[in-house]
């Protein structure tokens, strides 16, 4: 049972008291309180100061505090999953919907109380979206864009709208819109191996097709996304005026700078390329080597964007644990409170959620992440979650045990008729 403390009482608060709060704006730690009026933050009060009347309190005895995480790169289909990815995207609609309803209740667990979903076979994506939105089951916040865009044969073309050409673009992003995706994303370049090239990427989309998207995007209100690899690729995506960029290898330093001019935020996805060559996620040989292949040019364009100052994001891209993309960031050069912030108030401004959620503030909606340790000393810590609340509700992580996926790779599928 979904706990719950203060809702539908009528002016009845709840404070919770004793707690080192980190509230993901970059202000230093402090200790206080936070005081909850049904889903809503009313105030966070020093420790030094009186408390007004409240109806509860809970005493969190010296644990953080900070918001809830956002991912900004997921994928729930393929969440946590093993095997190549082609075959997952390949898997029935009702095992995707199931393996969506496994993910949403990890990522709760794990203190994700928001996401951006960034492709899903089919569209089942949209159905979680609408199912968590109705209240029919928990799970994190979700921002979508239903089915990606990609040229025909283009990158991860199974869990995208194929399309060629400006007038296909324009009508493929309307279908999107009127399916009730919240932004717009493209595979504007595809990775795979290039001997002797100095690049392993393709670009995939010409400047005029990005900028058909981008166009219709805009023009109805709402963000363009880009799965983007390789500086050909990139510039095209900075041209066209897109809204993010996603893995963004082999970005230099003059699209970096561009980038900033024009206030691009960037998700770098440190850790999948990293995890993709791990045999534990069985992706098989030839993924794993190619993937190598493209790691230290990886961590060179993070390096980039860190030094000319770009908005940088924190996206797992499915298969990383948060803490583990944000500790990968860590050791390439930001600090412990920026990954924090990065996951908190900066990935709430990059899905449109800056005024809602983010940050814990008085007015903004009660997502709130209570862990033991200090993750600024050991980001590591984020995993210690004690207690939960999304939107004002309490969870406690046990109570999502039943639909934790598998955490050790499942044997092989007996293929033999």
């Amino acid at each position: 049972m979904v706990l719950q403390m203060g809702k539908g009482e009528a002016n009845v608060k709840t404070a919770v008291i004793n707690a080192r709060i980190i509230d993901g704006t970059g202000a230093p730690v402090r200790r206080g309180s936070l005081v909850l009026d049904d889903n809503r933050i009313i105030s966070v009060v020093p420790q030094e100061a009186s408390l007004p009347d409240v109806g509860h309190t809970m005493d969190v005895k010296g644990a953080t505090v900070l918001p809830g995480l956002i991912d900004a790169h997921e994928h729930q289909t393929y969440h946590n999953t093993f095997g190549p990815l082609p075959m997952q995207w390949r898997l029935p609609r009702d095992q995707l919907i199931v393996r969506s309803c496994v993910a949403a209740c990890d990522a709760l667990r794990h203190g994700v109380t928001s996401i951006r979903e960034m492709g899903a076979p089919g569209a089942t994506n949209l159905a979680m979206k609408r199912i968590v939105d109705r209240g029919e089951m928990v799970g994190p916040r979700m921002i979508t864009c239903g089915s990606p865009l990609a040229i025909t044969g283009g990158h991860a073309y199974e869990i995208c709208v194929e399309v060629n050409g400006t007038d296909s673009v324009r009508a493929a992003v309307r279908q999107q819109l009127k399916n009730g995706a919240d932004f717009i994303k493209l595979m504007a370049s595809e990775e795979q191996p290039r001997p002797g090239e100095e690049e392993q990427t393709v670009p995939q989309f010409t400047s005029d097709e990005i900028q058909a998207a981008v166009d219709e995007g805009h023009d109805a209100g709402v963000k363009v996304t880009a799965h983007v690899c390789g500086t050909e690729a990139i510039k095209r995506c900075l041209d066209a005026g897109v809204d993010s960029i996603n893995h963004g290898i082999y970005l230099n330093r003059d699209l970096a700078e561009q980038m900033k001019e024009q206030g691009i935020a960037y998700t770098p996805t440190l850790g999948v390329y990293q995890a993709n060559t791990e045999s534990r996620w069985q992706r098989g040989g030839a993924k794993a080597a190619f993937c190598r292949l493209l790691l230290q040019a990886h961590r060179h364009s993070f390096e980039q964007a860190l030094e000319v100052g770009l908005s940088l994001t924190i996206g797992t891209d499915a298969i990383v644990p948060i803490d583990r993309e944000m500790q990968h960031l860590i050791d390439a050069g930001l600090s412990p409170m920026e990954a924090i912030c990065a996951a908190t108030q900066t990935n709430a401004h990059l899905i449109g959620l800056g005024d809602t959620v983010g940050s814990l503030e008085a007015g903004k909606l009660a997502d709130i992440l209570v862990v033991d340790g200090d993750p600024l000393a050991q980001i590591s810590d984020l995993r210690k979650v004690k207690i939960i609340w999304q939107n004002g509700e309490l969870l406690h992580p046990d109570q999502l045990l039943p639909m934790l996926p598998l955490t050790e790779p499942p044997p092989p599928e007996d293929n033999l008729r």
